[in-house]
């Protein structure tokens, strides 16, 4: 038979005085600027390039560029890499289709804005063989337990500091 106790007996007193958690989050580097943040966004930055398109190699150049490593996200400050990213191809919402060949290459209307279609775009691997949509979602797929490890390697090292 279970019954109900409504006092307690306190014995002693214990005060626990401690600084702000903001304040031990940042002591262990563990903000948004912090050591262990800025350790892990330089290794997905490194580690991504695997996952993304390459011809030329000018949107990895500007994702580097872009994307200091002080930052806590990784920025691709391309206008096609949005298209890339997500996989599809994008089309002239009049024509439906990506461009048209000039003597000059390939271009789009001028002012006109593309619209997502349903076709894939068919990445050319040669240099990236694992290129593909979703670049962080591919990365974290293959290497995800590897990172995992080599930041709690890191934070290991920084403790016993």
């Amino acid at each position: 038979m279970w019954r109900r106790v409504d006092s307690v007996n306190i014995v002693g007193h214990i005060k626990v005085d401690m600084k702000p958690v903001s304040a031990v989050m940042k002591r262990l580097g563990v903000t948004a600027q912090g050591d262990v943040q800025r350790f892990h966004t330089a290794n997905a930055r490194r580690r991504i390039q695997r996952y993304m398109p390459y011809r030329s190699g000018a949107m990895i150049k500007l994702m580097i560029v872009h994307s200091p490593a002080a930052e806590p996200f990784i920025h691709v400050d391309a206008p096609q890499a949005r298209m890339l990213y997500y996989g599809k191809v994008m089309v002239d919402p009049k024509t439906r289709a990506a461009g048209f060949l000039t003597p000059n290459g390939w271009r789009s209307r001028k002012g006109v804005p593309k619209v997502v279609s349903d076709r894939e775009i068919e990445y050319d691997k040669t240099k990236n063989p694992q290129a593909g949509p979703f670049w962080d979602r591919r990365l974290m797929a293959a290497e995800g337990d590897a990172m995992r490890q080599e930041l709690q390697d890191y934070v290991d090292r920084r403790a016993g500091q």
